[in-house]
This record gives C-alpha cells, structure tokens and sequence, in this order.
C-alpha cells in the first residue's frame, strides 16, 4: 500500500503553502475562514477518485485522471509503487507480425512540420495479411544518472493497423486519435537527468517487439533512434 504518511505529508505541505499564500495568521476572521475553506477545497479535489487529492498526486508523481497510474489493476491508494508496475507481458508466440520503428522522444513535429511538445511516438508496420488490433504496450522510463525505474502498462483500444500499413502511435495527452494518454508527472516531465525509455510493444499471436530511446537532460535536444 502506498504509504499514508506520504500522502498525508504532501497534503499538509500543499495546505499550509496555501494557507501561507492567502496571509496565514495575520488575516482577519472572515479572511482565515475564507482561506481555510479555499485551502481545503484545493487540497479536497480528487478527479479521479483514488482517493488522492490532486496536488497530492503531482507531489507523489502519480497521475492525477488515473486511479491505477502504472497500469498493474491496484488503486494508486493501495499500491506501494503506484508508479512501477511489472510487465504482464506474455507471448509465446515467436512468429513476427509486425515491427516498431523510428522511436522518438525529442524533436517531435505535427503532420504540417509544426513543432509539438516532446513525448514517446513511434512506427508500426503490419508485416501480416491481416488487419492487427488489440494493441498493449509495457514501458519503462530509466533515470541515467541514479538509476531510478518507473514501469507502466496500458492497452490501445482502437488501434489498428491495416495489412502492409505502417501507423504512427503517440503517448501525450493530446487527446486525438491514436494519441494515448501518459502521466502527467511521470520522470518524462519531471526528471531533469537523462533519460532511457525501453518499449514493448505486443498483440496476441505475435512476438512482442522492443525498442529503446534516450532523453537527453535538461531538454537538450536529440532522443530519436
């Protein structure tokens, strides 16, 4: 279980920075009545209704409009590492049905060549006669500097790649079509030492295929394959 006391610590944390910010003590009745209710409201938001409240989830680094973050089937509330989970993973199939190609981290540009915030994109090529669907994908975010691992797993719905199709897929939180949602406060946003990130990328019946790119620190730009 993902221990209270840090949950409780980050939750007084943010509600005494809030309380600071609206004049703490030296306000008058009315105004620290005010601030106590506003404070609490902020500290009280739960979007996802893990139990975590908001701020609390960016201070834990966990995702604050997912009740189970790394994808593993346990509430954030509940999981002692709500952001490293295993790989489920399981193919015992060794045919080859498709390839992952062009992993990008950096750099990264809309359709017209505008660019775009950077995050995990890459290539998928149907090698089969036959449409593939029912995507899921295990990924690793490692820090290259203390070694720190975080692990997450996620199924694609509506991903689809046609015979002899090769389909971009994108983790962002874009919200369009063939974009796939990702923490918001994973290592990927918040971590400014370099970066590797390995990718399994699987659909029944196939081997599950692997890449890796790295991050370069402090946004200095590279991170494709």
């Amino acid at each position: 279980m993902l221990k209270r006391t840090t949950i409780l610590m980050a939750i007084f944390l943010i509600f005494s920075l809030a309380l600071a910010a609206c004049g703490g003590s030296a306000a008058s009745s009315d105004a620290s009545a005010a601030t106590d209710n506003g404070a609490s409201a902020a500290t009280d938001v739960d979007t996802d209704g893990d139990g975590i409240p908001d701020n609390a989830e960016a201070v834990l680094g966990t995702d604050p409009r997912n009740p189970d973050t790394d994808g593993d089937g346990s509430n954030d509330l509940d999981d002692e590492h709500p952001d490293m989970a295993d790989d489920p993973i399981q193919e015992s199939s060794t045919t080859e049905g498709f390839v992952i190609s062009g992993l990008l981290v950096e750099n990264n540009v809309d359709a017209d060549g505008a660019d775009v915030a950077d995050h995990l994109e890459f290539k998928v090529t149907n090698t089969t006669d036959a449409a593939l669907s029912g995507f899921d994908i295990y990924y690793t975010i490692t820090d290259q500097d203390t070694g720190a691992v975080q692990g997450y797993y996620r199924t694609l719905p509506n991903f689809t790649v046609q015979p002899g199709e090769t389909k971009d897929i994108h983790f962002d939180n874009s919200g369009v079509a063939d974009h796939f949602s990702v923490n918001p406060n994973s290592a990927f946003y918040t971590d400014q030492n370099g970066l590797t990130l390995m990718v399994k990328l699987h659909v029944d019946g196939y081997a599950a295929q692997t890449g890796s790119v790295d991050k370069d620190p402090a946004g200095l730009e590279g991170g494709n394959e």
